[in-house]
């Protein structure tokens, strides 16, 4: 029985390890796949794999078309939609999913918290419990110390976080920081009646923390766009096709073949890279298989996009394309995970296609439409006389049938990275 259970158990490590690098290998994108592969190439001396070099000719989105360079989603990584994708799996209420996501959005770019607790309860109506539970959740989110409210706040959080706590530096940043910034190790060691070398060791793991650790996100770039696939039209139906490199051809050697004469551990090594670079030839087709169909699939749900351009884009979310394709709400996420499309009106990272959105009545309408004509009311409104949040919710209800409260409009308004009302005539004003 033992050898049979051995077997079975390296059996099942086996096929969960090449399910966890499958998974890994749909969410890279054409460079991160190029680079995972000239790894392959270099440590399986039986397979050579053709790829295709990368060219830069690709464009951002057009301009003249109701929108600016301010609505295009940067290549530096947004914390907000970094932290919301955290979400994806996590089973939460419609409502309390707002709510939370009221708090990442009152996030600033270093991860803390800006809206008081009380005005948060306020804008949704609800109990103190409530709003400490989204607060609960947005701290234990990626990276650690991210919705603190204080830098105390922020260094406890990230402490809490290690393996093995040390409740002795949790106390320290907690409630004699300045201890620490002066190295008063003497007043800590009478303080905590605890040895110089623990106080030190303490000290230690509080300088190792990151004091904004929004930065960790909001400072990692991808240094070029480079496409994983491509939107066009041919005879008047709008098709996708992944760039070359996204589709990698690997051709196998078995140098074992009519050589009977090989030992017990040329055979092993020789059917150990086999597989392995079959399982590669599998992988790599079940990644652009996957990928094919999620594109192909966003394309029929935003046609009007492609048809009419950005300010028609439908609200869509991740679920949708995962029941009508049948695949798990997480390998959607993964598939459109730091891809991007070219298409006639640009290159757009894959999940910009993914937009909330509430019903009008003319029909749904994405959250991206709604803040181009937030926008475009900002851009052409009285500047002696600046539309104030309510109003803006009023002129939509009114002149586009859009019923939307001044909260939205004001956290539409803040994403667009423009001022209040109040502001824009001061700052009027001052020049």
């Amino acid at each position: 029985m033992k050898p049979k259970l051995t077997q079975e158990q390296k059996l099942t490590w086996k096929l969960t390890q090449q399910l966890g690098q499958a998974i890994e290998i749909l969410q890279y994108n054409g460079f991160q796949l190029q680079q995972f592969l000239e790894e392959q190439m270099k440590e399986n001396p039986l397979i050579e794999i053709e790829t295709e070099s990368f060219t830069s000719d690709y464009t951002r989105p057009k301009q003249g078309m109701g929108f600016d360079e301010s609505f295009w989603i940067d290549e530096e990584q947004d914390l907000a939609d970094y932290m919301k994708e955290q979400l994806i799996d996590k089973d939460l209420s419609p409502s309390f999913r707002e709510i939370v996501e009221f708090g990442i959005d009152s996030l600033d770019e270093n991860g803390y918290l800006t809206v008081a607790l009380t005005d948060w309860q306020l804008a949704f109506h609800t109990g103190e419990e409530m709003i400490e539970e989204a607060l609960e959740l947005i701290q234990s989110l990626e990276p650690a110390g991210i919705g603190a409210r204080t830098l105390q706040e922020c260094l406890a959080l990230q402490l809490r976080r290690k393996p093995v706590p040390n409740h002795l530096a949790i106390d320290i940043v907690t409630n004699h920081l300045e201890w620490v910034a002066d190295y008063r190790i003497e007043e800590m060691v009478l303080e905590y009646g605890v040895s110089e070398k623990e106080i030190k060791e303490a000290i230690q793991d509080i300088q190792a923390l990151y004091p904004k650790p929004g930065i960790l996100v909001a400072g990692r770039t991808s240094s070029t766009i480079i496409p994983d696939g491509e939107v066009y039209q041919s005879e008047g139906t709008w098709k996708v096709a992944l760039t070359k490199w996204n589709r990698p051809s690997v051709t196998i050697y078995d140098y074992s073949l009519n050589q009977n004469d090989l030992s017990q551990e040329e055979k092993e090594f020789f059917q150990k890279y086999t597989q392995q670079g079959k399982w590669l030839q599998k992988a790599l087709i079940q990644r652009s298989d996957s990928l094919e169909r999620v594109f192909a699939a966003i394309v029929k749900h935003q046609i009007l996009f492609f048809d009419q351009g950005p300010e028609r884009l439908k609200p869509l979310v991740l679920r949708e394309i995962a029941e009508e394709l049948n695949l798990h709400v997480s390998t959607v996420s993964r598939a459109v995970k730091e891809k991007y499309l070219q298409t006639p009106h640009g290159v757009f990272p894959v999940k910009f296609f993914f937009q909330s959105g509430l019903k009008s009545n003319t029909g749904e309408i994405s959250a991206y439409a709604i803040k181009i004509l937030i926008k475009e009311m900002i851009d052409y409104e009285d500047k002696q006389k600046p539309l104030s949040d309510q109003k803006i919710s009023e002129l939509l209800k009114h002149e586009f049938h859009i019923e939307i409260s001044r909260r939205t409009v004001a956290k539409y308004r803040l994403e667009l990275k423009l001022p209040s009302s109040n502001r824009r005539k001061r700052r009027m004003h001052n020049e």
